[in-house]
């Protein structure tokens, strides 16, 4: 049976869930253990892999077709996440040390400043990053430089320095110019980097950090500390619209690449499925361990139900006048 997500767990085990059967896969690298904690779970290109990235400096790739662990990489330095870019696999430490891998071997290094706190790729083939006390950026992988450096927003009412801390980051699925950042301080910020080095918007939601967050062509959704998940309309933006169901600190955010569905997974053991268009909780289940990371496989989840004989009654033409006679 095939799985609509994985979900990655505080023990290092490895959840694959089918929406619609109370069963589910678990998959398990070496033993179950804290050391074995999976910080980071991301796709590879052809997403027909998963790149795991452990809490014991160790990224494992997990074949989606045979179930079974193919391939490992050691890295040293406390390891914030791995993913690939084209045929390229970038693996990121919180120090700031990046290596590009290119045939298993190490062929770069690119050093991003300390206290990485947030790492992923961008549609055009570049990376953007932040953290504590380090401004957002965007960097040329080819050059290794920056090509885009934010600029911090100006001091408060009480002229005092607004600090830095940029705990999750995206682009637009389509658009690299556009960033969506949510920050320690409960901060929703968008940068334009064609406009200017300041956010173009920057709106105070909750009252605990944004920990996760993740994009679609128009809509940024986010969670926090507290267990909330917010919806925010990038085409008109207002307020941003709270989901419900969601408890617990929520760690990671996906969307489904062709159908409405938005996976969250936290502190509280559940594994929940929004409908983005109606707003609905969908599907939850509970999973027993703690949850750190959640990706959708390319599976259909919701499947065309068509009652029978209603293709026949699609395909016969009208037979009523389309003119009344008067007689």
């Amino acid at each position: 049976m095939s799985t609509n997500a994985w979900v990655a767990t505080d023990v290092g085990l490895l959840r694959g869930i089918h929406f619609k059967s109370e069963k589910n896969t678990v998959v398990t690298y070496d033993q179950v253990s804290k050391d074995n904690e999976i910080v980071s779970l991301t796709k590879a290109s052809d997403c027909s892999e998963l790149l795991c990235t452990l809490k014991s400096n160790l990224i494992n790739v997990f074949d989606l077709t045979q179930n079974i662990y193919v391939n490992q990489y050691e890295m040293e330095g406390d390891l914030l996440t791995a993913f690939e870019i084209g045929a390229i696999l970038l693996s990121v430490a919180k120090n700031g040390q990046i290596y590009v891998w290119k045939d298993e071997e190490i062929t770069e290094k690119l050093k991003v400043g300390q206290n990485i706190e947030c790492c992923s790729p961008t549609p055009n083939g570049k990376i953007i990053t932040g953290g504590k006390e380090n401004e957002l950026k965007m960097w040329d992988i080819a050059t290794q430089k920056p090509v885009f450096t934010s600029k911090n927003v100006p001091r408060d009412e009480l002229d005092i320095r607004v600090p830095v801390w940029i705990r999750s980051s995206s682009t637009l699925k389509t658009d690299s110019n556009i960033i969506c950042v949510g920050t320690q301080f409960h901060q929703y910020r968008q940068y334009d980097i064609r406009v200017k080095r300041r956010p173009i918007i920057d709106i105070s939601w909750g009252e605990l950090p944004i920990i996760s967050l993740t994009t679609s062509d128009s809509h940024c959704y986010l969670g926090n500390g507290k267990g909330d998940v917010g919806e925010l309309d990038l085409r008109m933006v207002k307020n941003i619209c709270k989901l419900k169901g969601a408890s617990g600190s929520v760690r990671s955010l996906a969307l489904h690449n062709s159908e409405p569905y938005l996976a969250s997974v936290g502190l509280d053991r559940h594994l929940r499925v929004h409908n983005t268009n109606t707003k609905e909780l969908e599907y939850k289940f509970y999973l027993k361990n703690k949850l750190n990371c959640v990706v959708f496989t390319d599976d259909v989840i919701q499947e065309k139900v068509v009652e029978e004989g209603e293709d026949i009654w699609d395909q016969l033409e009208d037979s009523a006048p389309s003119k009344r006679i008067k007689l």
